[in-house]
């Protein structure tokens, strides 16, 4: 469990967005956590933004969409095992949630990284005219399967 506290410990204070963030879901095999950071990332810069922080925490980027949907499911597995159940993962629910965001005038950028012990999905948003807050999602999840 340490590990998946440190790892979104870290991404949140990459982005500068520590404080006042909050667990969405904690438990021991999964953990989301949301925060916003008064800091802006000019638009260009999001890619090698999440590149960098993919980096700095040793992961290797995952662009299989079948390998992203075993991540997903496995997460999905790791909620319902502690929480109240939900409906089926839904593999394109960051894809339509990126279109939503983007429909409210926000740009969207999401990775997903593996690391040796864990996944991890971050997500970045911000308004189009580049003003504060930067919006900031990070999945962390035991990827013992």
């Amino acid at each position: 469990m340490q590990k998946l506290y440190e790892v979104a410990g870290q991404v949140m204070g990459f982005f500068d967005a520590f404080k006042g963030s909050q667990p969405a879901i904690d438990n021991e095999k999964i953990l989301i956590v949301r925060g916003r950071s008064r800091s802006v990332i000019p638009l260009d810069q999001f890619h090698d933004k999440i590149n960098e922080i993919g980096e700095l925490l040793g992961g290797k980027e995952v662009t299989s969409d079948e390998k992203i949907r075993d991540i997903l499911e496995l997460g999905d597995k790791h909620i319902q095992s502690k929480e109240e159940p939900t409906t089926a993962v839904d593999s394109h629910g960051f894809t339509r949630m990126k279109k939503e965001l983007e429909g409210m005038g926000l740009v969207v950028e999401y990775k997903v990284f593996e690391l040796p012990d864990c996944d991890v999905i971050i997500a970045i948003w911000e308004d189009k005219h580049e003003l504060p807050p930067l919006y900031v999602e990070v999945t962390v999840s035991d990827n013992e399967r």
